[in-house]
């Protein structure tokens, strides 16, 4: 809830610096509008930086990440709120930040990867799994009969009881082709270096993300905390 959010900002991470006091804030795990017990979710993220931006006191944000993406519903207000910011927000990817994770660090000033060979960003893009138990049901002597009321013949028809038509499989890339659209979007509008054979999916390490303008330098906290410093003069 947002008192608890609230208290949980005030634990967060706080690194004092030459310009101000620097929040340290996770973008770990598996990404979800809200959370699980392993991780905070992404209106939970979006409410810390939005206080970040108007506590006097915060220089900047740090958003440390080690992520493989997650849920699309959240992500969206997640990337719009860096976008929206009001003081320089440094992604720092520690492990990787891949499909929504990288989704949302794209927005920030700058990207710095922890290591060259290690860290990896990418994964852009959208999917979607199906997997068909029909015949694992038949073997285990299951019969699934699902009931739909009259008029709801469309209902969650993508699901593991029935076998996937290349008509359904068309209605769920109809469906995921806006999503993969907006995103590819973001990104490229806040990294006009990049080019379109970036947004096919592929994981790039510290070195390459850098290379292909993916990522801006490599380094440890401390060097993503000395370059907020350096961005704060454009705020």
């Amino acid at each position: 809830d947002d008192g608890g959010s609230r208290s949980a900002y005030q634990r967060l991470d706080k690194v004092e610096s030459k310009a101000g006091r620097v929040v340290i804030i996770p973008l770990q795990g598996a990404m979800s509008r809200n959370g699980d017990y392993c991780s905070w979710g992404t209106s939970h993220i979006s409410s810390w930086l939005l206080e970040a931006y108007t506590d006097p006191n915060v220089a900047g944000v740090i958003l440390e990440t080690n992520s493989g993406g997650g849920a699309v519903d959240g992500t969206e207000l997640l990337a719009e709120t860096i976008r929206q910011r009001t003081k320089p927000v440094v992604g720092y990817v520690t492990g990787m930040a891949a499909s929504a994770a990288y989704w949302a660090i794209s927005q920030c000033d700058e990207i710095v990867m922890e290591s060259a060979a290690a860290s990896e960003v990418g994964s852009i893009g959208i999917i979607a799994m199906h997997v068909d138990m029909t015949q694992a049901y038949e073997k285990a002597g299951f019969k699934v009969t699902i009931i739909r009321s009259q008029g709801s013949e469309e209902k969650a028809l993508f699901n593991s009881s029935e076998p996937l038509t290349e008509e359904i499989k068309a209605t769920v890339q109809a469906e995921m082709a806006p999503i993969k659209d907006a995103f590819i979007k973001q990104v490229v509008t806040a990294r006009p270096g990049m080019t379109k054979e970036l947004t096919k999916g592929g994981m790039y390490n510290g070195k390459q993300a850098v290379k292909n303008g993916m990522a801006d330098s490599i380094g440890y906290m401390g060097d993503a905390i000395a370059r907020l410093v350096k961005l704060q003069s454009n705020y």
